[in-house]
């Protein structure tokens, strides 16, 4: 059933039962598949389980090992409600510019930690490691971080200049007509920049700049063209980087008006998530949870992985406030 509103989809998926079904639906749309050995039903036979605390289960005649749609799955062993989840994704997917965690604990009502991990995990599923553009590419960086004046007097660096500061630099590249990907990078030199660019844009992309001297030494022979806005020179035809400026305009949005502070080791599942809903912003909610669904197998991330800002191993609680709240797993 095709929805417009979460009223909508609560108002028919309005059991545990129906929302697990929904999840199972989703995830294997051609029939349901072992996590543990990848058999699936019709090779040897699964068997659903119907009774006691392992209702809605299945049982792999192959490996002979029981296991539910959380298996293998961004839901990992959540002991969370589907009906919870299911409304957490279609929050965090479809706010244009995201919602705080605080706000989407309210709505679904858990604490604000559970809350916090729940989004990072469904971060988790839209990564985009591997995704290569062509094409025409516009690429420009952009800068993150609080203008010196207004941080504490011990966290003040001498150079307010946006090069040489402790601000976060961020490249970001958007193919035309296709997606957008936003890669955070160490130095302020194009031999910091180069690697991000080799990974992510292909060798025959057309690749749109500014005049920024970071990028000379970065294309690599790709064919290149430049803009240069010090001489108030915006467009030419069809050269522009208005595109991925407009995107870094959107991305402050959602940073400051919604979430407030990033930290370096949360930006990259942040960013992901931000040019997730960027690409299929043309796409209906339904379409966007749909496209989301295909997307789950592997993707389970620990609380170790994130917590303590994104410096895995350390042996503090939680990284936002400190107090051992309660947080479901």
């Amino acid at each position: 059933m095709a929805f417009q509103s979460i009223h909508k989809l609560m108002q028919e998926y309005n059991t545990e039962d129906k929302c697990r079904e929904w999840f199972v639906h989703h995830r294997w749309p051609n029939g349901v598949e072992c996590p543990f050995c990848s058999n699936k039903d019709g090779q040897k036979t699964i068997c659903r389980l119907t009774k006691g605390a392992e209702k809605g289960c299945f049982l792999c005649r192959a490996c002979k090992k029981k296991f539910s749609v959380r298996n293998n799955s961004f839901m990992g062993k959540s002991r969370i409600p589907y009906s919870k989840w299911l409304m957490a994704i279609y929050f965090v997917i479809n706010h244009k510019r995201g919602i705080s965690s605080l706000q989407l604990a309210r709505n679904i009502g858990v604490t604000q930690s559970t809350a916090w991990f729940m989004a990072q995990r469904i971060f988790n599923i839209v990564n985009s490691d591997n995704a290569v553009l062509n094409g025409i590419v516009e690429m420009d960086e952009v800068y993150i971080g609080g203008a010196e004046k207004n941080k504490r007097p011990d966290r003040r660096v001498n150079n307010s200049n946006k090069y040489l500061n402790d601000k976060m630099s961020v490249l970001g590249m958007l193919e035309r007509g296709g997606k957008v990907i936003l890669r955070q990078y160490e130095g302020k030199q194009y031999k910091y920049m180069e690697p991000v660019i080799e990974h992510h844009i292909g060798k025959d992309a057309t690749v749109y700049t500014d005049e920024s001297p970071l990028y000379k030494g970065g294309i690599n022979g790709r064919q290149h063209n430049c803009v240069n806005h010090s001489k108030g020179i915006y467009g030419i035809g069809s050269i522009t980087t208005n595109r991925i400026e407009g995107m870094f305009s959107q991305l402050k949005r959602m940073i400051l008006g919604i979430h407030v502070f990033v930290t370096r080791g949360h930006f990259k599942r942040y960013a992901d998530m931000f040019s997730f809903r960027m690409d299929t912003r043309e796409l209906t909610e339904y379409e966007r949870l749909d496209l989301l669904m295909t997307q789950v197998n592997g993707t389970r991330i620990k609380f170790d992985e994130i917590s303590c800002h994104g410096n895995p191993g350390t042996k503090k609680w939680f990284p936002h406030y400190g107090s051992k709240r309660k947080i479901v797993l």
